[in-house]
């Protein structure tokens, strides 16, 4: 018994490290658990999302290659970034300053267009409905499937709206609304 629960930890411990980005050659096995599927079909409220989800859809297919950032092939943060640099977002390159630079929500809250990360060094795209898509491993490629459970789900947060007022010298000043 005592055997087969280490055999049980080395499987698992070493599959972690395979589905990483940075890996030149990962084994991937498949992760214990996933998010649940939605009560109702999701579809991304933020057009910006939308627009990132589209473009990640369209390179389902494509190679993975280490550091890539496409077009013809691209790695886990590599794909996050462009897409949504394609829904007019910037985002770092990598996946810990990716983490570093989003805002973490909690998992309950997920919704389309948010990125799910693992410290193992993968992240990947939450495109609804309990799927992800993401540049999984140099094996598979660009792919779209069942999203595993991320150990934290970051958020692109939509530009903050201009000021409507200054202070200047203790006066507030309102200023002029952009025509529409």
């Amino acid at each position: 018994m005592r055997r087969a629960a280490a055999l049980a930890l080395v499987i698992v411990g070493s599959s972690l490290g395979a589905l990483g980005c940075g890996e030149a050659t990962p084994r991937a096995s498949a992760p214990r658990a996933y998010l649940p599927p939605p009560a109702a079909p999701e579809a991304a409220a933020d057009p910006r999302a939308a627009a990132a989800i589209a473009f990640a859809e369209a390179q389902v297919g494509k190679r993975y290659c280490w550091g890539g950032t496409g077009p013809s092939c691209y790695d886990c943060s590599g794909l996050v970034q462009a897409a949504w640099r394609w829904a007019g977002a910037r985002l770092p390159r990598t996946t810990g300053d990716q983490a570093r630079a989003l805002v973490e929500i909690p998992a309950s809250e997920i919704r389309p267009g948010d990125i799910l990360w693992w410290s193992h060094g993968h992240v990947g795209l939450y495109v609804g409905n309990g799927a992800i898509i993401d540049a999984y491993h140099s094996g598979a490629g660009v792919v779209r499937r069942r999203a595993p459970v991320p150990e934290r789900v970051l958020r692109v947060m939509p530009p903050a709206p201009p000021p409507t007022t200054v202070v200047r010298d203790g006066q507030r000043t309102e200023l002029p609304r952009p025509p529409s």
